[in-house]
C-alpha cells in the first residue's frame, strides 16, 4: 500500500498535525443552477480522499485537522499572500487551509 506524497513529507519534516479541507461541506450538486459545476462535483470523488487519506495520516502517528474551506479563495489573506509571496491561487490556499488547521488546534490545546 502506497502513502500519499503529502503524509509523507509531513513525517519527514516531524509535522505532529496535517490540516485537511473537510471536504463534506462542499458545495453539493442541489446547489447550483449549472450543469457544468454539477458535472465536475460529482465527478471528484470527495468521499473517498477523505476515506483513504485520513486513515493513513492517522495510521502513521499524524493528528488530522478538518478545516471548513469557505473563503479561503475568496479572502483579503489569499490575494495578499499570492502577491507578497509571489505564490499561484491553489498554493496560497493550501497554505490558508494550514493556517487555519494551526488556529483551530492552538484552540483545543490546554
Amino acid at each position: 500500500m502506497t502513502t500519499n506524497p503529502s503524509i509523507l513529507t509531513a513525517i519527514l519534516v516531524g509535522a505532529s498535525t496535517i490540516a485537511f479541507e473537510n471536504l463534506f461541506l462542499v458545495k453539493k450538486k442541489r446547489f447550483t443552477g449549472s450543469s457544468r459545476a454539477n458535472r465536475r462535483i460529482s465527478r471528484f470523488a470527495k468521499k473517498q480522499l477523505l476515506v483513504h487519506g485520513l486513515p493513513r495520516a492517522i495510521r502513521h502517528g499524524v493528528r488530522v485537522v478538518l478545516v471548513d474551506p469557505k473563503g479561503t479563495t475568496s479572502s483579503a489573506e489569499h490575494r495578499e499572500a499570492m502577491l507578497k509571496h509571489g505564490l499561484d491561487k491553489h498554493t496560497a490556499s493550501a497554505y490558508l487551509i494550514a493556517l487555519k488547521g494551526l488556529v483551530t488546534e492552538s484552540h483545543k490545546l490546554p
